[in-house]
C-alpha cells in the first residue's frame, strides 16, 4: 500500500526562458538542441548525467548507417547528410573516427560500411559544438515535472538539481528522455516495450566497457574455431586479425563453441561478444554483456541493474583473462556511464513506424529523412529493406498523440519492437532529433504549434541545413 507525504506549498524560482527545451541530453537530445539553436532558437537543454552525448559517450555503438542498406559494398550510396554527416566528419578531423569501413560483402546485417567513433573525442566535439551554437545547457540535472496550462500546453519544465528546484519557461519542449519523461508526465499515451523486446528481438539491457594490454594477433591465432567468420559475416573487416588503415579492428566470438569457454558463457552473456579495437593493444569497446529484462524507468530497479552489471564486467574481465588466448594481460580501463537500455517504454506517435514499412522502402508525403539500417537482420535474414534500401521517417514519428507543444526523438518512439530495433539506433536518433529542433525554431518563429506548422516549410529548412530527403 502507497503511503504519500504532503508538501508544503512553495514558490518555484524561475530559472531560464527559452523558445525550446530539450530534456535529455543524449543522442537525440543534443542534435535536437544544436539544430534548434542553428535555426535561430533559444535553447535550453538539460541532461542528468555530467557528460552529453547519450549512447555514443556511454555506450560506444557503431555510427553505422549513414548508408542504404545493401549487402554490396560497392553499390553503397550515403543517404543520410546534415548534422550526423557533419559530426562524423568533425570527429576524423579530430582523430576520434575510424572513417567509414567497408564491410564484407553479403554481410550479416547489409550495411556497406561501419564507423566507430572514439567516445573521449566524442565529448570533446558535441560540448564544442553545442557550446558553438550557443545553447544552455545545464548538466547534473533531473527533470522534475512539467507545468501545463488548461489546454495541455506545457508552459514549463521543472528541474533539480545542485542549485535547487528551478523552472524553465518554453514554448515548446522536446522529449529526449529515451524513457518518454515528459510525455508521460503530460499524459501522452505510451506502451511498454521491455518485457516483449527479449523474446521478440534483443536483450532489452547491457553496458560496454573497454579493455587493454590485449594481443590481438594472438587473439586470431589461437581462437579462429570460435571467431564468427565467412562470406555471410562482417565481424573481421580486415584478414588475418590485421587492422583497417584507420587503426579499427573488430573481431565477434562465439564463446559457446569450445567448453574451456564455459567460466564466459556462465556469465549470463550474449553467445558472442564483440570487441571493438580502435588502437593497438586496446579492446575500445566489449559489447555482449546481458544485462536484466526489466523496467528500467522504475528507479530502485534501475539502480539495482547498475549494480549488477558493473560486477559482472569484472566477472567477465577476469574469464577472459584466465580463459582466452591474447588476453592474459588484459585489464578494465572503461566503463559507461550508465547502463545502456535499448528499451523502457515508448510513447504512441501520430505515425509509428512498423517493420511494414521497412521491408517495403515505404515514403511518406510528411518526411524528415531518409534512413536504411535494420538491426534485425542477423536474426531474419530474409527481410531485408526493400525498396532502393532505404524508407522515410514521416514528421508525424515525433508527434506524441495527445500533446500541444511537445516532440518526441530517440529510443522513446515506435511501439513494434521489430521495427523499434531500427529507430532506437544512433543515426536515427540523431535524424529525429535534427527534425524535431528545427521543427521547434520554426514554430517559434511563426509563433505556431507543431501540428500547424506548414511542412513544406520544415522540409526547405532541412534541406537548407544539408538534409537529403531525394537522392
Amino acid at each position: 500500500m502507497e503511503r504519500f507525504l504532503t508538501e508544503e506549498a512553495r514558490q518555484t524560482r524561475i530559472i531560464a526562458e527559452a523558445d525550446t527545451v530539450v530534456v535529455g541530453g543524449g543522442t537525440a537530445g543534443c542534435i535536437a538542441a544544436i539544430a534548434a539553436a542553428r535555426s535561430g532558437a533559444s535553447v535550453v537543454l538539460i541532461e542528468k548525467t555530467p557528460v552529453p552525448g547519450g549512447t555514443m559517450t556511454n555506450g560506444g555503438i557503431c555510427f553505422n548507417s549513414l548508408y542504404a542498406s545493401t549487402p554490396d559494398t560497392r553499390k553503397a550510396r550515403q543517404i543520410v547528410f546534415g548534422l550526423p554527416d557533419e559530426l562524423e566528419r568533425r570527429m576524423e578531423e579530430e582523430g576520434g573516427s575510424s572513417g567509414p569501413v567497408p564491410t564484407r560483402i553479403g554481410n550479416s546485417y547489409s550495411r556497406p560500411y561501419m564507423i566507430t567513433l572514439d567516445h573521449e573525442v566524442f565529448k570533446y566535439v558535441i560540448c564544442d559544438m553545442l557550446m558553438e551554437a550557443g545553447v544552455k545547457v545545464y548538466l547534473q540535472t533531473m527533470f522534475a515535472g512539467i507545468r501545463q496550462d488548461a489546454d495541455g500546453r506545457i508552459t514549463a519544465v521543472l528541474v533539480q538539481n545542485k542549485s535547487g528546484r528551478g523552472a524553465i519557461l518554453t514554448g515548446t519542449v522536446i522529449d529526449c528522455t529515451g524513457d518518454g519523461d515528459v510525455a508521460k508526465a503530460a499524459g501522452c499515451p505510451q506502451k511498454e516495450l521491455w518485457n516483449i523486446y527479449e523474446e521478440r528481438v534483443a536483450r532489452p539491457t547491457g553496458m560496454v566497457f573497454a579493455l587493454t594490454g590485449v594481443d590481438w594477433q594472438k587473439v586470431y591465432r589461437e581462437n579462429k574455431d570460435c571467431l564468427r567468420l565467412g562470406d555471410n559475416s562482417n565481424d573481421i573487416f580486415v584478414g588475418e586479425g590485421e587492422r583497417h588503415p584507420s587503426g579499427y579492428l573488430r573481431m565477434n566470438i562465439d564463446f559457446t563453441k569450445d567448453p574451456k569457454y564455459q567460466p564466459i558463457t556462465d556469465l549470463d552473456i550474449h553467445w558472442e561478444i564483440m570487441f571493438m579495437s580502435m588502437k593497438p593493444g586496446e579492446a575500445t569497446y566489449v559489447n555482449g554483456l546481458a544485462g536484466p529484462t526489466a523496467d528500467q524507468s522504475d528507479a530502485e530497479t534501475l539502480s539495482n541493474s547498475e549494480l549488477e552489471v558493473r560486477v559482472k564486467i569484472h566477472k567477465l574481465a577476469k574469464a577472459l583473462r584466465e580463459c582466452v588466448p591474447g588476453f592474459e594481460n588484459s585489464h578494465v580501463t572503461w566503463e559507461a556511464t550508465q547502463l545502456g537500455v535499448r528499451a523502457s517504454w515508448v510513447t504512441l506517435c501520430e505515425k509509428d513506424m512498423t517493420l511494414e514499412y521497412m521491408l517495403e522502402g515505404k515514403r511518406f508525403e510528411d518526411e524528415i529523412g531518409l534512413y536504411g539500417y535494420q538491426d534485425i537482420l542477423p536474426r531474419y535474414p530474409d527481410i531485408p529493406v526493400g525498396g532502393d534500401g532505404y524508407y522515410g521517417f514521416p514528421y508525424r514519428m515525433i508527434l506524441p498523440k495527445d500533446s500541444v507543444n511537445l516532440f518526441i526523438a530517440g529510443r522513446c518512439v515506435t511501439p513494434e519492437p521489430e521495427a523499434h530495433m531500427s529507430t532506437r539506433n544512433v543515426v536515427s536518433c540523431m535524424i529525429q532529433g535534427e527534425a524535431a529542433g528545427t521543427a521547434a525554431a520554426l514554430c517559434a518563429k511563426a509563433g505556431c504549434l507543431p501540428r500547424q506548422l506548414p511542412y513544406e516549410d520544415l522540409r526547405a529548412e532541412l534541406i537548407r541545413k544539408g538534409v537529403k530527403l531525394e537522392l
